[in-house]
């Protein structure tokens, strides 16, 4: 695997805060009952800071497809205006 493949360093902090908070939760001294509640609820808990972040990463990727459009517009009409004088001259 190279680098750019791998898992960003806060994927690899949020999962090792997972496998923590699990551990802690089963090695509670709580009762059956309790500790499934209390992973049911880290679960969904994890679940919507994982839509929270999903839709704040696509917010993202929509600003530079904006951002990059704008750049290649840009470019375009330098490009068609370089034509243009080259054709005039």
């Amino acid at each position: 695997m190279t680098r750019a493949d791998a898992p960003g360093p806060v994927i690899t902090f949020i999962l090792g805060v997972g496998v923590g908070a699990l551990a802690a939760l089963l090695f509670a001294p709580k009762t059956g009952e309790k500790v499934r509640a209390d992973i049911a609820e880290g679960v969904s808990d994890g679940i919507n800071q994982l839509r929270s972040t999903g839709k704040d990463l696509k917010q993202r990727a929509h600003n530079l497809v904006d951002l990059a459009k704008d750049h290649v517009q840009v470019a375009i009409e330098a490009g068609n205006n370089a034509y243009n004088q080259a054709k005039k001259a």
